[in-house]
């Protein structure tokens, strides 16, 4: 991040007044790309729509609830320093509680109050397993550089599995990386590589967890509630249960002349200017949602006939095929989907206080915690108190989820998917040695289920060209963007993706002469690739020569061609011409 890019003050383009912006989907990627036309590009916020089908903005972003009827997130957001578009637009918004400060502020202030640092993320029954060693076999470092500085194109529709040998699956690196970050075997190699390069950063700590952050609320009321407020007060419109069916294209499938939509079952059609703005958000992970509590089965849905913003891809992908490919990512709903829980316990602080001392840290710091022998692949975390404004000092929340639900449980004997609340919690009170408290628990417990048919359907293999590009090529008043948007170098399934296709989709959509960000280049940072190959070998103090790798004499020609290609395979440094054109090299 240079700040002479990111704090110039760019003059608005030529007529931008006189244009209006349609975003579609109300999610923080629909939001983000609102808050960039508003302060970095000085359009009208009464210019501005964003039309959300549900009746909440937010998206996936989602917290709501009360102490008496039980409080919900579907998701957990694990948030980074190095987002550097999310904490751009943070450093825009207005605190709603903290006069005087912003939604970076806050954060900052909370993390640096209550840093995490996790001991005890690895649990067999109650007792912490050490997960400090991430050395790997030769076989496994050779293909993890075989990933890491190859061709993406070498990857397309490849699996994990396909490029890491089975012993890759039995260490604490990929123990970790899949329990985090919900990723499995049969996902996308390509996303596996986004994501070793862009957090290269957090692998020399990766172990404790440092770096992760966490908002002092829940990230609805933290992030998108002061951003809704503060689009609202640049005359922003918000346009709930207004669902998109169509977005309507020009012959050649460039330019988009009008939306279809739907309000209390009546179908509108609005009509769209040449130069006026389209922003599209072609996919939700949350999408078909359905939700069970204690003693309820959250049913998954499998229904194809309507998927919401989803169905409208569909529709673009079938007219042109440079609109990508849903198919790829939504038709195994088997494989995309998982259950999380979220439980609200009242007057029972037992279990959080055994979680605490097990941990040695305060609840709040200590992290997600893993149990390694779970059939269901279990992880819970458990949060600080007060997590949501209205939250009662008698009321503690956790969010857990489970990756594999199809599998028959260690202690309840049936698969995940099909559980109660009860049942979920009693399975994970069997892994954390908690068993003797089951009943006083559930007894003060609300649990809210949730199944998502799609929540990992952005992993999914894949070609490169199976997702659009944020401005499709051609198009002229239309841009995608979302967890299902091609941003090379960047890694979906985070909110960073989010904020940064909104970026990129005003910018070039507006034609600002203002450049974005760059995603944070600590692949290229030698002190990140240093503790990262220290951590990998298990290193601990310098490099000594024993470390380095052997070479054989025999194929030194070969060793040198291996060099040659991981050096030039590392891309070309931005350009510090600061110019509008290029310049023209004599």
């Amino acid at each position: 991040m240079k700040i002479y890019d990111l704090k110039y003050n760019a003059k608005p383009p030529k007529g931008f007044e006189h244009r209006e912006a349609y975003i579609i989907g109300g999610g923080i990627a629909g939001l983000s790309a609102a808050v960039y036309l508003v302060d970095d590009i000085h359009m009208p916020g009464n210019s501005i729509t964003i039309m959300e089908a549900g009746g909440e903005i937010g998206g996936s972003m989602d917290g709501t609830g009360n102490a008496v009827t039980g409080y919900l997130c579907r998701g957990e957001r694990e948030l980074e320093p190095n987002m550097e578009c999310l904490w751009n637009i943070c450093s825009k918004i207005p605190s709603l509680r903290n006069e005087g400060r912003t939604i970076l502020d806050d954060v900052w202030d909370y993390n640096y109050e209550h840093p995490l640092h996790n001991e005890y993320r690895l649990v067999v029954k109650g007792k912490s397993i050490p997960c400090h060693d991430f050395s790997m076999d030769e076989e496994c470092m050779q293909a993890m550089l075989k990933v890491l500085f190859c061709d993406e194109k070498e990857l397309e529709g490849k699996t994990i599995a396909d490029v890491f040998p089975e012993s890759f699956f039995h260490s604490n690196l990929w123990l970790t990386f899949h329990n985090m970050l919900a990723f499995k075997q049969y996902h996308s190699a390509i996303e596996a590589k986004r994501y070793f390069r862009r957090f290269t950063h957090f692998m020399p700590e990766s172990d404790y967890e440092h770096g992760i952050l966490h908002t002092d609320l829940n990230e609805y009321d933290a992030i998108i509630l002061p951003i809704i407020k503060w689009l609202e007060s640049k005359g922003v419109n918000f346009h709930t249960y207004t669902e998109v069916t169509e977005i309507l294209m020009s012959d050649d499938n460039n330019t988009a002349v009008g939306i279809r939509y739907n309000v209390s079952g009546k179908e509108y059609v609005l009509n769209v200017a040449k130069d006026d703005m389209v922003i599209f958000t072609n996919g939700s992970m949350t999408q078909n949602s359905e939700f069970g509590d204690n003693n309820t089965v959250a049913p998954t849905n499998r229904d194809t006939t309507n998927r919401g913003l989803f169905t409208v891809w569909e529709k673009l992908a079938k007219r042109d095929r440079k609109f990508g490919n849903p198919e790829k990512f939504i038709s195994d709903v088997d494989k995309t989907k998982w259950v999380s829980f979220f439980p609200t316990i009242t007057d029972f602080p037992e279990f959080y206080d055994r979680i605490e001392k097990l941990s040695g840290r305060p609840i709040g710091t200590n992290g997600v915690i893993s149990f390694p022998e779970s059939n269901w692949d279990i992880s819970y975390l458990a949060y600080h108190a007060p997590y949501f404004p209205n939250q009662p000092e008698n009321v503690q929340v956790g969010w857990g989820y489970g990756l594999w639900g199809e599998r028959p449980g260690n202690y309840i004997k049936k698969p995940m998917c099909e559980c109660t609340g009860d049942e979920i919690m009693t399975e994970m009170l069997y892994h954390f040695g908690m068993l003797d408290i089951k009943d006083e628990l559930l007894k003060h417990s609300y649990i809210s289920t949730c199944m998502m048919p799609y929540i990992t359907s952005q992993f999914m293999p894949r070609n490169i060209a199976d997702r659009p590009k944020i401005i499709p090529d051609g198009c002229t008043n239309l841009a995608f963007i979302g967890q299902f948007v091609e941003t090379p170098e960047d890694a979906v399934f985070t909110v960073e993706t989010s904020c940064r296709t909104g970026m990129y989709a005003a910018y070039q959509l507006s034609g600002v002469e203002k450049k974005p960000l760059e995603v944070a280049p600590t692949f290229y940072d030698l002190r990140y690739i240093i503790g990262q190959l220290k951590k990998i070998q298990n290193i601990d103090g310098e490099i000594t020569a024993k470390d380095l790798p052997k070479i054989n004499p025999l194929k030194i020609r070969e060793t040198e061609k291996t060099l040659l290609k991981l050096v030039n395979g590392i891309e070309k440094y931005p350009s510090l011409y600061p110019g509008k054109e290029p310049p023209v090299k004599l």
